[in-house]
């Protein structure tokens, strides 16, 4: 996962979630573009993904990107901190540079607390089993 040629901003964004689920911090931080790479920290990204277990990723919507317009997807991720399930939904923004997508910031955010399931309900990542046959073990 160290090469960041996305062919577009939707597989930059799902190839980002999966380095937060790999806990891939360096490269996570190497697909910010340029200056918002100046308002980021490797440590703080690094301890983010350490204390995050991500479970389901939903993109919602994603523009029709042209290299002079600033395309964005829409996303929502399920992701456990602290022991809590929450639902995180973002609409990313991405720029070409040096001739490959990055990632810009997030706008619209939300995130919401959800209630843990019980063990026979389904399980948050979407996979149609009981939650303590799946993500729950």
């Amino acid at each position: 996962m160290n090469n960041i040629e996305a062919k577009s901003p939707e597989k930059l964004m799902r190839s980002r979630y999966s380095a937060y689920a790999l806990q891939n911090s360096e490269y996570i931080f190497n697909t910010y573009s340029k200056a918002s790479q100046k308002k980021q920290s490797l440590q703080e990204i690094d301890t983010w993904a350490k204390e995050t277990q991500w479970v389901n990723l939903d993109v919602i919507d994603a523009s029709e990107y042209k290299v002079t317009s600033e395309p964005t997807v829409t996303f929502e991720a399920i992701y456990k901190n602290n022991g809590s399930f929450y639902k995180m939904r973002e609409k990313s923004s991405f720029i070409k540079e040096d001739k490959t997508w990055k990632y810009v910031d997030g706008s619209d955010l939300s995130f919401d607390e959800l209630n843990s399931p019980k063990r026979n309900d389904v399980c948050l990542c979407s996979s149609g089993k009981k939650y303590k046959k799946c993500c729950g073990k």
